[in-house]
């Protein structure tokens, strides 16, 4: 009997991971013509998306319910990304330009094509306790993970002294999530070079320059 319960939960998140993939299309689609997600709604995007009203509340308690299953998956990713950052510097003692390019190139190239939907969980954030609670930790934990690379740096002399780790790492973060989600959506491969390089000039500078001269 536990494996027959086993298979079928396993088949109800099957399908709930299909239906959720079909929704998540739609939201884009609508995004992408200038809906705002904070006025779509759910009529429109199961329509849009060939699901049922009743089928999407048998998986879904509301719009933001969808977009939170979503979110974590991505902020996972993200977390992944950004470790290649904050992990420069730990064994060389020295970060050089190409490796924080290199570094924060895997950042960029993991959020790019989400940049609908991260707009979309940033909009729900407004109203949706739940998706806020997301956001804000993911905003959190990315400030916590720089600021202790900050502080490592500075203890191991490969960071600019004169920074405060704290208030350094939240400033970047927030600038760098806003950059992301307004410049890179539309960008061309040689604007998305360019756009990767100056975001790492504004790293390096501000963090390691004055420690590597």
């Amino acid at each position: 009997m536990p494996s027959v319960t086993r298979k079928s939960q396993g088949g109800r998140a099957e399908r709930r991971d299909q239906i959720r993939a079909r929704l998540l299309t739609a939201v884009e689609s609508l995004l992408a013509e200038g809906e705002s997600f904070t006025e779509l709604s759910v009529e429109r995007l199961v329509s849009l998306a060939g699901v049922s009203r009743s089928t999407f509340y048998v998986y879904f308690e509301d719009k933001g319910e969808l977009i939170q299953g979503w979110l974590a998956d991505i902020i996972s990713e993200l977390d992944l990304a950004a470790q290649t950052w904050w992990s420069l510097g730990s064994e060389r003692g020295a970060v050089t330009w190409e490796e924080l390019r290199a570094a924060l190139d895997q950042v960029v190239e993991v959020y790019r094509p989400h940049t609908t939907l991260m707009a979309a969980a940033f909009d729900a954030a407004a109203y949706d306790p739940g998706v806020r609670e997301q956001v804000e930790t993911m905003m959190e934990r990315n400030i916590a993970g720089l600021r202790k690379h900050i502080k490592a740096g500075q203890s191991g002399g490969w960071v600019d002294q004169k920074l405060l780790p704290a208030q350094t790492a939240a400033w970047l973060q927030w600038m760098a999530e806003r950059g992301l989600h307004r410049l890179i959506r539309d960008a061309t491969t040689e604007d998305l070079k360019d756009l990767v390089d100056a975001y790492t000039t504004i790293i390096w500078n501000t963090l390691y320059a004055s420690a590597a001269r």
